[in-house]
């Protein structure tokens, strides 16, 4: 069986920018700050630490907020997958697009792959 890296199980391209944000966990909000975002996801800073598989709604940029789950810990954060059906997947990842363009123009971004 073939070693698969975390890069090539990868569906999205990760954007690397610094964004502020915030996090609904319950009744409790937090600021944090995007770390980096794809369609799929993102890694969010945040002084508190979650629990793996916690229901959050995140505030992106122009999108509002946004449902996605707890996949992991980072040792200043979070990384969490989005919540979204279909239909509105694809619109999501538009408008995550569209970001990423308008940050590029204004030189604040990196691709990671």
């Amino acid at each position: 069986m073939e070693n698969t890296t975390a890069a090539n199980r990868r569906q999205h391209k990760r954007i690397l920018i610094s964004s502020p944000t915030k996090v609904a966990a319950g009744a409790d909000e937090y600021s944090g700050r995007i770390l980096n975002i794809s369609a799929g996801g993102a890694g969010i800073q945040l002084d508190v630490q979650l629990k793996d598989h916690s229901q959050i709604k995140v505030n992106i940029q122009d999108l509002g907020m946004i449902p996605a789950t707890v996949v992991r810990k980072m040792q200043d954060g979070v990384a969490v997958k989005f919540q979204l059906s279909e239909e509105k997947e694809q619109k999501f990842i538009e408008m995550v697009e569209n970001i990423v363009q308008e940050k590029r123009k204004n030189g604040e971004t990196q691709v990671a792959v």
